[in-house]
């Protein structure tokens, strides 16, 4: 009898619900074994974000862009027609007393929304479209109860706008993306294929940057200007640049090169020429317009190493070069050939360019002479350099990483006469366009992403890896990265690669929060940081189609759906070896706009001798903006806030649960799952295998 007491007081009352709060962290982990876990970890993801505030991020869009109106900026208007004629999407609709138009983007009925209006329509006047009556105006404004309307809405309007951006002009990728000055500029061969063309972002599109006429020329004395008129008998053209690569002006003893206007009466040739106000100079050569060859994969830094701040850029084909957001000038570094430089730095005042293995500075406050004289010096690295980027040095001793594949060095030092390339690390390397600056360097290496201002701390590159727990994503792609880039804002260092895949590392302290992996039909070929008009972060990414496309925009991936997936880890509520009855999931979601998303829960690690909850549910949110602090969650009530729960049902038993999250869509905004509570009831204890 004393037995069976004891066994029926160990007995657990299967009506008493347990609730367990799961906080959604620690990103993707292929890895770390299942007991070891948080519960809030993930085995699957895609096309999601670690969010510096905690939960996961279903990721933002990206659209085309050419300076045009952005698709995602895109807005719509509603009327109630009294419609008595042919009326269709795609017509332009005109208002016979206002005079103001739209295009109908959309019609259910007398309902019919427009864009791209202009002016405003009035009550009870005549609608025309092509100069023919079709409707008349009922009221302004109308809607459909769905919940979605809104969304879908601002989705047809985008949609509209983004038909109106075209691609880069030319063939084959885009080479090259940069902003300058609140101006996007983009690199892609010609029609031809036979040279490499620079465009710029208006609010027409895409603009041809025209190159100026070169003239090498020497001796030129100090009254050779920029603003004045360069003549050579009957040729005349006005002087843009005067750029010395040996001597100086004063000394009247130099070598370099004028940029100048197309020639008035003939091109210039051989032989003496003067300029306005006693210029004198020996022209070398025939002026011509420089020609980049095709082919190139560019990379650009932005900084000051004279007197203003400019672009410099290098494509591995090409000569480097300056560009002041007018004017691209080449920068020759004699000795080398071919003069075709992969990686660039701008570093105290200095340009550092890289030949292979070697090293070169130009002059201090000078890109365009590198002679000993001048500063100019040489250092040979450990190996073909990959990587260069600036460091945190103090401002008496600045600092600069120097990568390969294979090992890292710092250079340190303010001149040619203080530089020191020092050996760091031997056996950490770093695979070309993965560096950013996040807190410390975050490289790409054989083993994975790393910082490299840490890894010296504990002396051990492995151990130190940020990518241990997907180890095996990053294996398969150590040699794809195309680019990769920061995101201050959400405090991410993101990674592309040449399949269509990237990952993004959201850091904080130092520390990684999370790594996810996304998916673009679009391939990253070119990645670079930018901001918008307003001063908020973006970014922008040249692709395969020509196309430039701006990142953290829209809902979309230019117009095609956006697919998601989240799988967590099996999680056994810290009972482990204990069958548990799951009755319910709650979700705590975040976002401003309609959201919907489909789950599916598997249990006990989907084994297929117990029932599991086969079908999906899917869960409807009407998010809008919010405050945090008006919101109690045991007063709950649905009333489009901004932080929702959302409760589902789960049949099942098992030892544990996994949760799925996943769904595809164009129009949904980004929204954010912040956690969940597992509620259930304890059954027996598991006997055995």
């Amino acid at each position: 009898m004393a037995r069976r007491s004891a066994m029926s007081d160990a007995l657990p009352d299967y009506t008493v619900q347990e609730p367990e709060y799961v906080r959604l962290i620690g990103g993707l982990d292929q890895h770390t074994p299942t007991l070891s876990l948080k519960a809030g970890a993930l085995r699957e993801s895609k096309n999601w974000e670690a969010s510096i505030n905690g939960g996961y991020s279903r990721i933002k869009g990206y659209e085309r862009f050419d300076g045009r109106p952005n698709p995602s900026d895109a807005v719509y208007g509603t009327l109630t027609l009294n419609v008595t004629g042919s009326l269709a999407v795609g017509d332009v609709m005109t208002g016979v007393t206002s005079a103001a138009t739209a295009k109908v983007i959309y019609r259910n009925g007398s309902l019919v929304v427009t864009t791209k209006q202009t002016g405003l329509f009035v009550a009870a006047e005549t609608i025309n479209v092509g100069g023919t009556p079709r409707a008349t105006v009922t009221t302004i404004g109308g809607s459909e109860p769905a919940l979605d309307f809104r969304a879908r809405m601002l989705n047809l309007a985008a949609d509209e706008y983004r038909n109106d951006i075209l691609v880069v002009p030319g063939s084959g990728p885009i080479r090259g993306v940069f902003q300058f000055l609140g101006v996007t500029y983009a690199f892609r061969d010609n029609i031809g294929g036979t040279a490499s063309i620079l465009y710029k972002s208006t609010a027409g599109g895409w603009t041809l940057v025209p190159f100026n006429h070169s003239l090498p020329f020497s001796n030129a004395n100090t009254s050779v200007q920029v603003g004045d008129t360069l003549t050579q008998f009957t040729s005349t053209a006005t002087i843009i640049r005067v750029i010395v690569e040996t001597g100086t002006l004063a000394s009247g003893t130099n070598t370099g090169r004028l940029l100048i206007t197309a020639p008035s009466g003939g091109n210039f040739s051989a032989g003496a020429a003067t300029s306005t106000g006693g210029g004198a100079l020996t022209i070398n050569l025939g002026n011509a317009i420089p020609v980049l060859s095709p082919g190139g994969t560019y990379e650009f830094d932005v900084g000051t190493v004279a007197a203003e701040k400019r672009v410099y850029g290098v494509d591995g084909v090409n000569k480097a070069f300056e560009f002041d957001g007018t004017t691209l000038v080449q920068i020759a570094v004699a000795g080398n050939s071919p003069d075709a430089p992969k990686h660039l730095l701008v570093h105290s005042g200095h340009l550092l360019l890289s030949y292979g293995n070697s090293l070169q500075n130009s002059g201090i406050g000078d890109p365009f002479n590198w002679t000993v004289t001048a500063g100019g010096g040489e250092r040979q690295a450990d190996g073909e350099i990959t990587i260069l980027k600036r460091l945190s040095g103090s401002q008496a001793t600045p600092a600069a990483a120097v990568c390969s594949d294979e090992s890292t060095q710092i250079l340190y030092g303010s001149s040619n006469a203080d530089f020191q390339l020092v050996s760091y690390e031997d056996s950490t390397g770093a695979k070309a366009k993965s560096a950013q600056r996040l807190g410390g360097l975050l490289v790409l290496d054989d083993h994975g992403v790393t910082n490299v201002a840490t890894s010296q701390n504990f002396g051990n590159f492995v151990s130190n890896s940020l990518t241990l727990n997907i180890r095996s994503y990053m294996q398969e792609r150590r040699n794809l990265c195309t680019g990769s880039m920061v995101l201050r804002d959400k405090s991410q260092f993101r990674l592309f690669f040449s399949d269509g895949s990237g990952l993004y590392l959201t850091m904080a302290n130092g520390k990684l929060i999370g790594a996810m992996p996304v998916v673009f039909p679009n391939i990253v070929r070119c990645v670079s940081r930018g901001e918008t008009p307003n001063g908020a972060e973006t970014a922008y990414f040249g692709s395969d189609s020509g196309y430039v496309y701006r990142l953290e925009a829209g809902t979309s991936f230019d117009g095609a759906a956006i697919d998601w997936d989240l799988t967590t880890v099996y999680a056994n509520q810290r009972r482990i070896r204990r069958d548990k009855r799951y009755r319910s999931a709650t979700f705590e979601v975040s976002g401003n706009s309609y959201a919907q998303f489909n789950v599916i829960f598997d249990l006990d690690y989907g084994s297929t001798r117990r029932r599991q909850q086969t079908s999906e549910e899917s869960i409807e949110l009407a998010l809008s903006e919010f405050n945090w602090d008006e919101f109690v969650w045991d007063e709950f009530t649905w009333d489009g806030k901004g932080l929702l729960p959302t409760t589902n049902k789960i049949k099942g038993s098992g030892e544990n649960i996994a949760v799925r999250v996943f769904g595809s869509s164009d129009y949904f905004d980004q929204f954010t799952l912040n956690s969940v509570v597992l509620t259930y009831s304890l059954r027996k204890r598991k006997i055995g295998g």
